[in-house]
């Protein structure tokens, strides 16, 4: 056996004991996610209807958020991927098989299947039913043309490095990836990035976020793509947030997305990315700044958009950034266990 094939043999099986323990601590961190959490839809019953709505009452959606210790944030509001008023908006206990809620004239009871309420008024209570809705993206699956570069195929992660150089550790398992979280594993994982460079470029990933309902903020299920020269889209688990400043899907330290399009965690989203870099004419002055349009979920969150400066956190990247240059793209190991597949880029 030569040096090339004891190095890969090595490779694989070190891979499969990080997997293995890696696994087994994930499955014992990580809280099961609850049937009831999650978007649900459907109206009123039983109410006079106007233009398919039922008369006065307008559409009704709701969102059940996890927060931990069996508590959970409900949210009724007119539609979905609007940022509107709530109709309710209430932090409420999973006791016994239900949850119920009681707050600005609308009281109901969700179960595992059924989330049934009314909302008080006038003469009488005009009863609601909502069912458990599972969205999916309109791009969800989308296939590479024939002129793209294929990052990942759901089988290896060949066309990837580590950010420090080597072969990267992240775990790959039924045509997904996942972050290796460096801090958690001997300092092995970290942070990823494409060996081969790029310039404009429109990109297509599938990304899914972990359930931790414990975690707040910037360490609810955050990584990051980034694209030549620094620039962030941000992941994040900003479901039922209001889509702001560094949320998901956010231009990082740059811009919120247009509306909120972060779905509940553990289902597949996509982010489809159009990008042209910043360029420079031959004296070094800058002509044209980085420029992105970017689809999350199907809905376009930002059109166009021009970047002012650079969104790295270090001097090194704000650097790299405002050169104009080619360069890799990559995946932020933020501690996160993000799973990512169908990864392609098509340069133009």
């Amino acid at each position: 056996m030569n040096r090339t094939s004891v190095k890969n043999l090595f490779t694989l099986a070190f891979s499969v004991m990080l997997w293995m323990s890696s696994s087994s601590v994930s499955q014992a961190n990580i809280e099961p996610i609850p049937p009831f959490m999650g978007d649900w839809e459907g109206g009123w019953v039983d109410a006079p209807q106007k233009d398919g709505n039922a008369r006065n009452n307008p559409g009704l959606v709701a969102r059940v958020i996890g927060l931990g210790n069996n508590r959970y944030e409900i949210q009724i509001l007119e539609e979905f991927d609007k940022r509107a008023d709530f109709k309710v908006k209430t932090e409420e206990v999973w006791k016994n098989g239900k949850m119920t809620f009681d707050q600005n004239g609308y009281s109901g009871k969700i179960t595992n299947d059924s989330f049934i309420g009314k909302k008080a008024g006038g003469a009488f209570d005009t009863p609601f039913s909502l069912k458990r809705v599972h969205r999916t993206s309109p791009t969800m699956g989308k296939k590479a043309p024939e002129n793209a570069v294929v990052l990942f195929d759901g089988s290896n992660l060949d066309a990837w490095e580590r950010k420090g150089g080597g072969d990267p550790t992240w775990l790959t398992k039924d045509g997904y990836f996942e972050v290796l979280p460096k801090k958690d594993n001997n300092n092995v994982g970290g942070s990823i990035k494409t060996r081969q460079s790029f310039g404009d470029v429109k990109v297509h990933l599938e990304f899914r976020l972990p359930y931790e309902p414990e975690h707040r903020g910037q360490k609810r299920a955050n990584s990051g793509f980034f694209l030549p020269g620094g620039y962030e889209v941000q992941i994040l688990d900003s479901y039922g947030l209001a889509g702001m400043w560094n949320e998901c899907g956010a231009l990082y330290k740059q811009s919120p997305p247009r509306v909120n399009m972060c779905w509940a965690p553990g289902v597949w989203q996509t982010f489809d990315v159009e990008f042209k870099r910043l360029r420079r004419d031959s004296e070094g002055n800058k002509v044209d700044h980085a420029e992105f349009t970017v689809w999350h979920n199907g809905v376009k969150i930002h059109n166009s958009f021009q970047i002012e400066g650079a969104t790295s956190n270090t001097q090194k990247g704000r650097e790299l950034g405002e050169s104009g240059k080619n360069g890799g793209l990559s995946l932020q190991d933020h501690s996160n266990k993000i799973q990512f597949r169908n990864i392609w880029v098509v340069e133009h």
